[in-house]
């Protein structure tokens, strides 16, 4: 795991247990999909699209349920009546679009959740400068996420999903839609977030790189998980670019 075992791995532990998801009418998103991720490893998801990546982050992260089999984070199972408190105090997320509220301030935006977790107007503030001065926003706290790049948006994003000390880290093609310049800066955050704090990280990723610097790498294809070399990853990610 390296990184002082990932920060003394505080991490979570996610069991998926024969997990599967259909949509109507006869839709397979995910089928008979088992895999766990132990407590501060940081895991990348692969494949080509429509395979069912994001739904199994969704699964994962409680925005979805599955039609079948079950998902357990640290023994117990998601389901509707625990599910607040896990958004609240065990899971963070990043997405590839950010998903920010373009006319609240990039300090806005990460009190968000500390909000939701009750916390008052004065330690919030706080914890959300802390936050953007970690991923290098401090002359940003004022700025509108509406007149923000799209680097600085991800990073504003990836501050939000720090905000509760999330011990579960789940990240949605985080640098998708973003240069080669952000791409590395947001990486490095994420990694940065597992090795210092602990988190479990799940990354979705199209992206070489970001596998190559993972744990563990597997891939999904048709809903079901699949043997894919890691080395040929591991290889595509070291040619030159350019």
């Amino acid at each position: 795991m390296s990184a002082a075992e990932a920060g003394d791995a505080r991490g979570a532990h996610v069991a998926v247990e024969h997990v599967g998801r259909r949509h109507p009418p006869a839709v397979v998103a995910l089928d008979d999909v088992s895999l766990t991720l132990e407590p501060g490893e940081f895991v990348a998801l692969t494949g080509p699209s429509g395979s069912g990546k994001t739904t199994l982050l969704s699964l994962i992260g409680g925005l979805d349920r599955p039609s079948t089999g079950r998902i357990l984070v640290d023994g117990a199972p998601l389901d509707g009546q625990g599910l607040a408190r896990y958004h609240r105090e065990t899971v963070g997320f990043v997405f590839q679009h950010h998903h920010l509220l373009a006319h609240l301030t990039a300090r806005a935006n990460v009190e968000l959740p500390l909000i939701g977790a009750g916390m008052g107007a004065a330690p919030r503030r706080r914890r959300a400068e802390e936050l953007l001065a970690e991923v290098g926003l401090s002359k940003r706290l004022t700025t509108r996420a509406a007149a923000l790049s799209g680097g600085e948006r991800q990073r504003v994003a990836v501050a939000r999903a720090l905000a509760n000390e999330p011990r579960l880290l789940l990240a949605d093609e985080p640098t998708g839609a973003l240069d080669s310049t952000n791409s590395a800066l947001v990486l490095d955050l994420l990694v940065d977030a597992r090795e210092r704090r602990g988190a479990t990280l799940l990354v979705v990723t199209y992206d070489p790189l970001i596998a190559a610097r993972a744990d563990r790498v597997l891939h999904l294809r048709d809903g079901r998980l699949v043997d894919e070399p890691a080395t040929a990853l591991r290889a595509a990610a070291e040619q030159p670019q350019g």
